[in-house]
Order: structure tokens, then C-alpha cells, then sequence
């Protein structure tokens, strides 16, 4: 008779945990407290539009080979407009342009840096990957600024070359994030060739990509997805876990079981294995204008608060008049609590820098994760639990994990397959 597992949380981590178990043979029940599955990966209504606004902009890199799998094994990849050749767009405040691409060519013809900080940056990328994971695992307790200014980076190409791929993937910028967490993202995203750079953008709204094809997924080999049902406290007896204790009173059993909750509310459910990690906000702002404003998929504004812009009209195909750029701020701990409004004029107005397209801003919604990730700071490796509990039946799953990654996309599905693998070895072990 086939086992049964009970996963909680229906995020990224919790949907490949329940596939990964579903592939082995285990009747999944994955129970979600939202409407519906995919965790951070959301989008939500749009009133005016009648469509879904993203609640924020997930960047894929070739990289993400656990992430790329999910989405294959989904039927979804075609979702995820992937670069055939790396191109990233950096636009000046006076609307001069340059463009990084595989040839070693560009990065020497990189106009905002240096030339002499060109060198040291080309320099840095290539120590970095050949750095291995016993050199990097060392540099935890250390700031990421601190580590590339002993690799000879100055503070003009931290913030204007370095941050721009640090500052996203961590969700803090240099100064406030762990060099082993750098480390480990930029030797795997630059340091083994420029094609591991490549992006992948999402052109469906987040909120539909992964849900209803991993419910299908799961329902297809003999599970069910339960949504609106929230994990109160694991239950247990006789030194192992019996069920977990659902709002409103009743008891889910199941043989074996994966814990894929934030690691905030993992405090409420299961306190001792809760880490005592903190927070780090996220914002998006939409702005719509009367016009086209540029024709780039996406881009990088230098010296400016505000990192990464993306022509939404144009990678989700919309062929609605006007122009929606959706331009993300993360580490946004001194923008999460403005007004909307100073944030859209204030984002209308770097844009206004840099393009001269007449357009007119028509309407702007500004969308706030305040507990977007776990903060990547310095000394947060030895306060993330792997995906065993001291239960031989329970089990962990997240980003916030000892997946060696931030808080990505890819760490997320990196720690799901882990817990799956976890628990199935432990299941045959006994």
C-alpha cells in the first residue's frame, strides 16, 4: 500500500517537495492557506486592467537548473522567456547606454565604470569561479563589501556594477549581505562562463504560472491540493508526529510530513526549528504611461535607487495602449512605508531622465512584500536548519534552508527536492 505525506505551504518549496514525492510513489496531500498555490511566485488582481499584476519581479538565470526542471516537469518553460545570448541594457542618468553581453568586448567598453575598474572587476569574476564551496563557506561571517574590496573592487564598482546583481539576488546590498551568499550566487551566475547569465523572464502573470500544473501534477499521480486550510501545531506522540492540527480543530495524518511554511509562521507551528532569522521588504512599482516609453525588455538604471525596470507591455505581450513598466526595489527597508505616490513621481522621474519619449503617466499601483525573504546578512549559515527535525517523520522545506543560496527561486525548489529526498531515504531506512 503506498505511503501517504502531508505537505504545509504551497510555495515553490512545498510544490517540489509534493511533485518529488509524488514521482516516488507517495500519495501527496498538499495543504496551502491561500487561494491558491505558488507562495511568493504571486500576482494579484488589476481592477482597471481586469487582468494580474505581479506582486514583484522574478529574474530566472541559466543557472537555475533545479527551477528550469520544475517548470519543465510542469509543462510550464514555455512561460519563461529565456535569452538566446546575454544582453543586459545599462542606462545612464543622461540616457547613454551600454550593453553587457558574452563578448569579453562589452564589459571592456563598460562606459560607467572605470577603465582601470573594468580590469579589476574582470579580474574578480574569474577568482570567483574557481572558488570552491570549502573557500566559500568560510566567508559567512563577513560582509559582502568587505570581501570584494579585499578582491580589489573600489566602492564606484560596487555600486555601480556589483550591487546590481548582488542587491536582487540577497535581497541586501553589499555592505549588509554575506560574502559566502555572494559568493556562492555570483560563482555559479558569472564566475563559470556568461551563458549561466542569461535571464529568464516570466511572461505569464506569476500568480498562473506554477499553481494549477503542480495541482494538476499532483492530482494526476493520486494526490489533492487543499486550499484556504492553515497549519495551527504539529502533533505528536510516542517520540514521532501523528498529524498536524489544522485551523478550526481537526487532525490531517499522513505517514510522513513536510513542513514548507515561512519560517515566521514556522515560530507558531513548530517553534523549535524555527531559525531566529529576520526580514527583508521588497517593492514593485507599476507605472502605466499614455506611450511607449522604450522598446527593451528590460533594463538597469545606473545611480539609481531604484536597480531594475521591466517593460511588462512588451514580455507579457500586451498589446494594450501605452506602455507598463514594472520597476523593482528590493532591500527596500527605506522605501517600504512611503506614500505610493512619492514612489511612482519618483520613478516616473528617472525614467524621465533617461527617455525622451513625450509619454504620460496614466496610473501607477505600488505593491509592498515586507517579508519578501530572510535577510542574507552576515553569520545566517549556522541559524538554517537542513531538511531534517529531530522527528523521523517530519521534515523541512524552504528558501530560509541550509540550501547554500539566498532566499531564490531556485534555493526555494533546491530545498523541496531536499526534503522529499530526506524522507524518503529515511522512510526506506525504517
Amino acid at each position: 500500500m503506498p505511503k501517504t505525506a502531508l505537505v504545509a505551504g504551497g510555495g515553490l518549496a512545498g510544490i517540489a517537495a509534493a511533485c518529488a514525492l509524488a514521482d516516488a510513489g507517495w500519495i501527496v496531500r498538499l495543504v496551502e492557506a491561500r487561494r491558491r498555490l505558488g507562495g511568493m511566485v504571486a500576482s494579484f488582481p488589476d481592477r482597471t486592467s481586469g487582468g494580474e499584476v505581479d506582486n514583484g519581479e522574478h529574474i530566472a538565470i541559466e543557472a537555475c537548473t533545479e527551477l528550469y526542471d520544475l517548470a519543465a516537469k510542469l509543462g510550464v518553460a514555455d512561460r519563461i522567456r529565456r535569452q538566446a545570448s546575454l544582453c543586459i541594457p545599462f542606462i545612464g542618468p543622461d540616457g547613454s547606454r551600454s550593453n553587457l553581453t558574452e563578448s569579453a568586448i562589452s564589459f571592456l567598453m563598460f562606459r560607467f565604470l572605470s577603465l582601470a575598474d573594468r580590469w579589476r572587476v574582470a579580474r574578480a569574476i574569474r577568482r570567483i569561479g574557481k572558488m570552491t564551496d570549502a573557500e566559500i563557506s568560510h566567508l559567512d561571517s563577513i560582509p559582502c563589501a568587505a570581501w570584494l574590496e579585499d578582491l580589489g573592487q573600489t566602492p564606484a564598482s560596487i555600486a555601480r556594477f556589483w550591487d546590481y546583481f548582488i542587491c536582487p539576488a540577497l535581497n541586501e546590498p553589499a555592505e549588509r549581505a554575506s560574502a559566502a551568499l555572494a559568493a556562492r550566487v555570483l560563482r555559479d551566475a558569472m564566475g563559470r562562463g556568461p551563458r549561466l547569465a542569461r535571464f529568464g523572464l516570466f511572461k505569464a502573470p506569476l500568480g498562473t504560472v506554477f499553481g494549477d500544473p503542480a495541482a494538476a501534477y499532483i492530482a494526476l499521480r493520486g494526490g489533492s491540493v487543499q486550499p484556504l486550510a492553515t497549519v495551527k501545531k504539529v502533533a505528536i506522540a510516542g517520540g514521532a508526529v501523528k498529524g498536524l492540527e489544522m485551523a478550526g480543530g481537526r487532525l490531517e495524518k499522513a505517514d510522513a510530513f513536510v513542513l514548507a511554511l515561512p519560517h515566521a509562521e514556522l515560530a507558531d507551528v513548530f517553534p523549535e526549528s524555527a531559525p531566529p532569522l529576520g526580514h527583508s521588504p521588497i517593492l514593485n512599482a507599476h507605472l502605466w504611461y499614455d506611450r511607449p516609453v522604450t522598446d527593451l525588455d528590460f533594463f538597469a538604471m545606473v545611480d539609481s535607487r531604484v536597480h531594475w525596470v521591466f517593460n511588462r507591455s512588451k514580455l507579457s505581450e500586451d498589446r494594450a495602449p501605452g506602455q507598463h513598466l514594472s520597476f523593482s526595489v528590493s532591500a527596500a527597508h527605506d522605501w517600504a512605508h512611503r506614500p505610493a505616490a512619492e514612489i511612482a513621481s519618483d520613478c516616473d522621474a528617472e525614467i524621465k531622465r533617461r527617455f525622451t519619449a513625450p509619454a504620460v503617466l496614466v496610473r501607477f499601483l505600488v505593491s509592498r512584500e515586507h517579508r519578501a525573504t530572510f535577510t542574507s546578512a552576515p553569520g545566517t549559515a549556522p541559524l538554517r536548519p537542513g531538511p531534517k527535525t529531530r522527528y523521523p517523520n517530519l521534515f523541512l522545506a524552504g528558501a530560509w534552508t541550509d540550501t547554500g543560496l539566498p532566499a531564490t527561486m531556485e534555493g526555494a525548489v533546491r530545498s523541496g527536492r531536499a526534503a522529499a529526498s530526506a524522507l524518503a531515504a529515511s522512510a526506506s531506512a525504517t
